[in-house]
């Protein structure tokens, strides 16, 4: 199981992908599209350079099983996914955590929680499991064979959104008792999605398609494609967000997603996870133990010195002294915070 989750995303989300046409860049009538050749030519951002005031902690996690998402509702109480129907809890901060009963043995690949209390989780299978009392019980909402579910977000205890290895995306107003298919007009798949409100919203996925709504989902717009695949998003406010994928890929806009521009990272790995507590500070997670880290909203990337090279797939910060990454056998890190000075 050590290699599950590289191999199986690799299978589910990224290897169809790389199978379809190879056209480089689709042109849409929003605006400007991203070339990603563009990442070396002419940015303004600089280039990467190691960073090694800041700590990780290793945690234990007490499995081996891959780590794929986490989910924090404060600097104490927390939720971690993974492989075979991991669900982990922590009440303080990381220190200890405590296995809960999932009742599924499929691969659980995102999570979000709205309160101490209401939870989701999503995975193979079309897998949607929700809890009502912090994860002491669990139960089924949804499933779909065929399907994946690889990411949601959750505004309240009821109003939240799931994207996975389709091209439509799942709704619910009511917690999740019943869930609609929205159309996104598109054939990409979706990895990531965030909203900032009940009405606006973005998704990001295979082969890169940046898709917006402003009506909570009823109407989505195509902003941005590119043929590279983004993995992670994460919006501040209505204007100001970022994405990331293969290769390296930071994107970022200032104008709610009319216009990306690429960020220099100062690596070739794929990226998987961002996270940012204002317009300035960010941080981003990857293969190969890569964490980065900015103070200007990713006008300079820089390389923090962490103790594994394990693979990192999700990272959040709820404070500027209170963040954590998670990823390959078991990966729980947690951040120390220090001078960046």
């Amino acid at each position: 199981m050590g290699l599950w989750w590289g191999r199986e995303r690799e299978r589910w989300v990224i290897g169809a992908a790389k199978r379809m046409q190879q056209v480089r860049v689709r042109p849409t009538g929003y605006g400007l599209v991203l070339l990603v050749s563009s990442l070396l030519l002419g940015c303004t951002s600089q280039a990467s350079q190691i960073q090694v005031s800041s700590v990780w902690v290793t945690l234990s996690s007490r499995t081996s099983h891959n780590l794929t998402g986490l989910r924090f509702v404060d600097s104490d109480t927390g939720w971690i996914v993974g492989a075979q129907g991991t669900i982990l809890h922590t009440g303080d901060g990381g220190v200890t955590w405590v296995p809960q009963t999932s009742g599924v043995k499929a691969n659980l690949m995102g999570l979000a929680f709205a309160d101490r209390s209401h939870g989701w989780v999503v995975g193979e299978k079309g897998i949607i499991l929700a809890t009502r009392d912090g994860g002491q019980t669990w139960k089924a909402q949804h499933e779909a064979p065929e399907s994946v579910l690889l990411g949601l977000a959750f505004l309240s205890d009821q109003l939240g959104w799931a994207v996975g290895s389709f091209p439509r995306i799942l709704h619910t107003r009511d917690g999740g008792r019943n869930w609609v298919e929205q159309d996104t007009r598109t054939s990409q798949w979706f990895t990531a999605v965030q909203f900032v409100s009940p009405e606006e919203g973005w998704a990001v996925g295979i082969r890169g398609p940046i898709i917006h709504t402003v009506d909570g989902g009823r109407t989505w717009e195509q902003q941005s494609l590119l043929l590279t695949h983004l993995f992670g998003l994460h919006f501040v406010d209505r204007e100001r967000g970022w994405a990331v994928g293969e290769e390296g890929l930071i994107i970022m806009t200032a104008d709610g997603g009319r216009t990306w521009t690429p960020q220099v990272s100062g690596v070739s790995v794929d990226l998987w996870g961002v996270s940012f507590l204002d317009r300035h500070e960010g941080w981003i997670v990857g293969r190969q133990g890569t964490i980065l880290y900015t103070r200007d909203s990713g006008v300079t990337w820089t390389i923090e010195n962490v103790a594994t090279s394990r693979d990192l797939w999700a990272v959040q910060f709820v404070d500027a002294q209170h963040g954590w990454a998670v990823g390959e056998a078991g990966t729980i890190l947690r951040y120390a915070a220090a001078s960046h000075g």
